[in-house]
């Protein structure tokens, strides 16, 4: 699996081809490009077979992972937040919060369910990953345990 992350914004499509495309640099046999397929009511998949992703931004920060196996990612800004409104994730202050904020967004990634399934619990067996890459920022990823190689990109490389 391999992880990048970025300080600014860009185009959420340029951002997934170009992560894409050092990703494709780094595993023998993937195509140089791809496109992104979506479809109502299903995940955004790309058109390299074997290749799956995932996308999160939160305040002037892009995370994007790939792997050969189902991947979930989410990113959040820690901040203050009305946690009675969300009495369903049982926390003891914000940065615990948005850990499990972010696993449990993470989590629905990965399993293509949506929004919808917010409230549902979270199986035992998920495994999820956490990530400091930016000062006040919670980055997690849910996949199957497999090695990690993350990237900070210079998000000015990118076009778009």
């Amino acid at each position: 699996m391999i992880l990048f992350f970025a300080q600014g914004e860009c185009d959420s499509d340029a951002f997934v081809t170009y992560c894409y495309e050092r990703y494709a640099e780094l595993v023998p046999g993937l195509p140089a490009s791809t496109e992104i397929v979506r479809v109502p009511g299903e995940k955004p998949r790309l058109t390299a077979e074997g290749v799956h992703f995932s996308l999160s931004h939160s305040h002037g920060v892009m995370m994007a992972g790939f792997s050969d196996a189902e991947i979930g990612v989410d990113i959040e800004k820690v901040r203050p937040v009305r946690r009675e409104r969300f009495a369903f994730v049982d926390a003891a202050d914000e940065r615990d919060f948005f850990a499990k904020w972010t696993e449990r967004e993470s989590y629905l990634k990965y399993t293509g369910a949506g929004l919808k399934d917010f409230r549902a619990p979270i199986p035992q067996g998920a495994h999820f990953e956490h990530f400091d890459v930016f000062d006040g920022y919670d980055a997690c990823v849910c996949a199957p345990r497999q090695d990690i190689i993350a990237y900070l990109l210079d998000i000015s490389e990118i076009s778009g």
